[in-house]
């Protein structure tokens, strides 16, 4: 999921970029960002707990740990999509080649950390 929302917001970005159509505050866009990523992550979280719980007889906490887990990372991924391209455009590197490796390496390495981090607060491991 990660993947996924990182790279479509990072499109945005790059089309915005490359038509020169980039407007308004970064405080904005990331506001809006957060918003969308907030839902988007809440609602899938949600899924995912439920049928965790009802359908393959998961533990409550295993299922938070992997809601959390979700929003969390969802959420760091759009912001990463978000700005890395636009930081690499402002330092002189061509954006659409450097942010696909970026966000992919960098989303692995925060999911994997926030998600261990989370399952030793609410499951003790």
């Amino acid at each position: 999921m990660a993947g996924n929302v990182g790279v479509q917001s990072s499109a945005i970005v790059l089309q915005g970029l490359a038509n020169k159509s980039l407007k308004g505050s970064l405080l904005k866009r990331l506001f809006k960002e957060i918003v969308l990523s907030l839902f988007n992550g809440v609602v899938l979280a949600i899924l995912l707990i439920v049928g965790g719980i009802f359908l393959l007889g998961f533990d409550v906490n295993f299922g938070l740990t992997i809601g959390i887990s979700l929003i969390s990372v969802i959420i760091i991924a759009s912001l990463i999509g978000t700005f890395v391209p636009i930081i690499l455009d402002k330092q002189g590197i061509d954006p659409a080649m450097a942010t696909g490796p970026f966000i992919t390496t960098s989303n692995d390495i925060c999911g994997i950390l926030i998600y261990f981090s989370i399952a030793k607060l609410i499951l003790g491991f």
